[in-house]
């Protein structure tokens, strides 16, 4: 079948082009696209930061989205025709329609509407941070990068009880957003006495966790120093090129390092099983996401779609035909 697919021959330039698209084989699920959502990965991909391996012309990009299952191939047992489900891996989701393997599916819990399921994976990854960071109550919790996984963080942190959170971000509009959200403080990184107030707020202490989801090095740098001896470091972005850490400081104040992605540490099973758990605060209404999102911009305006998302004050962009 012939469908409308993305293209990025070179960095910054995006086409929406017509490929063929075969049927399901063997394993296979087709998925008629209904949204699908720019990560921080696809924007740097965009911007020619490439993770190993992947060169320009990119022809499949996107592993954000969601829709309906159209058909299935043959051993597919989970899924039928009309089942509503969201994408768990990179399967080519700035389509009008996608091909996925079974395992790289979940379905979409019946309580949450297309647009919220359609976001299920950055959604789900970011509650598997929040729950593995190890926020206590009473905790003073720092965010590093106010972003959509950021503003969900500083949510989700004071859902577990922390007493004081901390937003960090050189972006007035995001930290203004994270104070609407459940911030307590919020600090620009590049106003040189931001971090010697913070810790003159915990007296001296530091703080007991920090979420680092900005995704640089001298967020990574300023992380550390402002954790307390024997904090948790909370790691959420995917940094793709070399940063040079102070490691030393890790060792020596004896920090807790948690890698908090449950795409990269889980198989699928154990996702499966992690996906529903992750998802229920959000159709619970304990998390706001609404604030977060932009658009959504037809297909055929991707490449509007992906100037907006490289715009610094942009949180979610969403993608819909």
């Amino acid at each position: 079948m012939k469908i409308q697919t993305l293209c990025l021959p070179e960095p910054k330039k995006v086409e929406v082009v017509s490929a063929e698209l075969p049927g399901p084989a063997e394993g296979q699920v087709l998925v008629k696209t209904y949204q699908s959502s720019i990560c921080g990965t696809d924007r740097n991909i965009y911007n020619g930061i490439l993770p190993p391996g992947l060169k320009f012309p990119i022809t499949m990009l996107g592993h954000e989205g969601g829709g309906t299952v159209m058909e299935v191939g043959k051993g597919v047992r989970k899924y039928k025709a009309g089942d509503r489900v969201m994408s768990c891996k990179k399967n080519g989701t700035f389509a009008d329609y996608f091909l996925s393997l079974e395992e790289n599916l979940h379905p979409i819990p019946t309580e949450m509407d297309l647009e919220l399921g359609s976001l299920g994976e950055p959604l789900a990854c970011v509650m598997y941070s929040i729950f593995n960071s190890g926020v206590q109550l009473g905790d003073t919790v720092a965010v590093m990068g106010l972003g959509f996984a950021g503003q969900l963080m500083v949510q989700g942190a004071k859902r577990r009880g922390a007493m004081t959170i901390i937003g960090i971000d050189p972006l007035a509009g995001k930290r203004d957003l994270a104070r609407k959200l459940g911030a307590d403080q919020v600090f620009d990184p590049k106003i040189p006495d931001s971090e010697k107030t913070i810790v003159e707020k915990t007296k001296g202490v530091g703080v007991d966790v920090v979420f680092e989801a900005a995704g640089t090095e001298d967020s990574m740098n300023m992380a550390t120093r402002i954790l307390r001896k024997n904090g948790t470091l909370a790691l959420y972005s995917w940094v793709m090129e070399p940063v040079r850490l102070n490691i030393s400081r890790w060792h020596d104040d004896g920090m807790n390092i948690r890698t908090t992605c449950v795409m990269h540490v889980n198989t699928p099973y154990e996702r499966f099983a992690w996906f529903d758990r992750l998802l229920a605060p959000y159709w619970k209404g304990l998390i706001q996401v609404k604030p977060l999102l932009t658009g959504p911009f037809p297909l055929k305006e991707i490449p509007r779609a992906f100037d907006t998302a490289n715009r610094s004050d942009a949180i979610k962009v969403l993608i819909r035909d």
